[in-house]
């Protein structure tokens, strides 16, 4: 049975991961604030959120970002974002993003703390490569309407839904010829975005332009400038 909460606020709720599940609710027009779930440095223990709809909700301005969840089979809609939400070593499947969504971004790293490790991030790394292994389809973007920049890392680009005109996808192969670093940018944030992809060592990047935002157009036009010269993979 689905239990729904409605115009509540979460306040300080912090979850270790445990490998527990937590499925089946429904929040609409709640408030989250200095909350995280599945706060582990063992992919082996993480939480798996399943069946949870989002929607009209806000997440207060908050340093804390987001742990590294399970995330699957889930809905938002419409999520404020007053600061930047992070996700850190989560995974995805069938999760879909629909309306006005604030900034974000999905990172398959564990966060930069002090107790992180190289052994860490190499076990999220395998850990998250064997999950998207089994994966038809993990993000569908398609008709997010993102207020700001929603930066999407570690998650192949063939598992994410997206609308083809204002969210492209520039793969490894492409990018190292170079022909991006002889197009006019500057008024957009592609360069770093291909830059990071190629530091990364990641196959490929969506890049997305974020309907609400107000350079919204820029960046469409950077979008179209990096189609036109083949740097961009055809839809």
């Amino acid at each position: 049975m689905t239990r729904l909460f409605e115009n509540k606020t979460f306040e300080r709720l912090f979850e270790d991961g445990c490998g527990a599940v937590y499925a089946d609710f429904v929040f609409r027009r709640c408030t989250f604030r200095s909350c995280d779930i599945s706060i582990t440095r063992d992919p082996k223990l993480r939480t798996t959120v399943r069946n949870i709809e989002l929607i009209d909700c806000v997440r207060k301005r908050d340093p804390a970002g987001l742990s590294c969840p399970i995330i699957e089979d889930s809905f938002i809609e419409n999520l404020r974002i007053e600061e930047l939400l992070q996700t850190w070593g989560a995974v995805f499947k069938h999760v879909t993003l629909k309306g006005r969504i604030g900034p974000l971004m999905l990172s398959n790293c564990l966060g930069p703390t002090s107790t992180t490790t190289d052994a860490m991030q190499q076990a999220f790394k395998e850990a998250n490569a064997a999950y998207y292994s089994t994966v038809d389809w993990a993000l569908d973007i398609s008709r997010a309407e993102f207020t700001q920049d929603c930066d999407i890392r570690g998650i192949p680009a063939k598992l994410i839904r997206r609308d083809a005109e204002t969210q492209i996808v520039v793969t490894r192969e492409r990018a190292i010829q170079g022909e991006w670093r002889k197009l006019d940018l500057d008024k957009t944030y592609w360069q770093v975005g291909v830059d990071l992809m190629l530091g990364r060592g990641d196959p490929d990047v969506v890049l997305i332009a974020p309907k609400r935002a107000k350079d919204f157009k820029e960046l469409l036009r950077g979008l179209q400038l990096l189609r036109e010269a083949g740097v961009a993979e055809p839809d």
